[in-house]
């Protein structure tokens, strides 16, 4: 039986996810019939959230995120986070599926982050958590390139050059455009030793709560271990963490409270 949800709570949380939904700030009518409260209940739960500083009442029912909310965050980080939430997933992927999973991140920059990595292979391939890499040549890279508007995506291949790592590296940037193509259809990419000789990855994407692509999750193997005929069940086993991956991240929003 699954532990009850404490309405109160649900309600509160939907206050400050329609605030931070409205860019920081808010008003009282609005924010009652977008969360489906009453007037009456969703005052007292702003009152009771400004008492403990996680809105601020700036005008006559008007409210802004409180403070309390940027010190809670401040003791953890996005990358940490991420990688809290895959630690679990990572383990059993590195265990049934390949010899080294990663959890990587894009940034301003268009390069990778390595956010978290589980391996059986701890000299290889030699990725370090918090290191970066070029994009354009792993898989990881490739889902998170695949998911940018298309704008940022022409701006990226325009910067070039795309230096070749190995020999199979895509360098050629119309090249490089229709692998992200192919990506973006099929839901996966594939590193056939694109980034290191004898070293093949798959991976994933990991989506928010509105599907927008905001991580990868990759496998990594040997060519031995990892054949062709493999990749498209590799894929799939690699889809199912992602969403768990997501589901951590990204809980279900409660049903539309009742007003009062």
């Amino acid at each position: 039986m699954a532990t009850p949800r404490i309405q109160s709570v649900d309600r509160a949380f939907s206050l400050l996810n329609c605030l931070v939904d409205a860019g920081g700030t808010g008003s009282l009518p609005v924010m009652a019939t977008r969360c489906g409260l009453s007037v009456a209940t969703t005052h007292r739960l702003l009152a009771t959230l400004e008492g403990l500083g996680a809105v601020v009442h700036t005008a006559p029912g008007k409210y802004r995120i409180g403070t309390t909310l940027f010190r809670l965050t401040e003791s953890t980080s996005k990358d940490r986070l991420f990688a809290a939430a895959a630690e679990a997933s990572l383990r059993r992927i590195c265990k049934n599926i390949c010899q080294t999973a990663h959890l990587g991140m894009l940034d301003a920059d268009c390069m990778v982050t390595y956010v978290a990595k589980a391996s059986r292979r701890s000299h290889f391939p030699p990725t370090v958590i918090g290191s970066q890499l070029e994009a354009y040549c792993s898989g990881l890279g490739k889902v998170l390139l695949a998911a940018l508007p298309a704008e940022q995506q022409a701006r990226y291949l325009a910067e070039g050059p795309f230096v070749a790592l190995t020999p199979r590296t895509i360098t050629e940037p119309d090249a490089l455009l229709e692998e992200l193509q192919l990506v973006a259809k099929r839901g996966y990419a594939v590193d056939d030793c694109e980034l290191f000789e004898d070293l093949r990855c798959v991976a994933v994407p990991v989506k928010d709560a509105n599907g927008n692509v905001v991580a990868a999750l990759s496998a990594s193997s040997a060519v031995s271990q990892m054949p062709h005929q493999n990749i498209a069940s590799v894929a799939a086993a690699l889809a199912a963490h992602a969403h768990e991956i997501s589901d951590r991240l990204y809980p279900a929003a409660p049903g539309s409270a009742s007003s009062n």
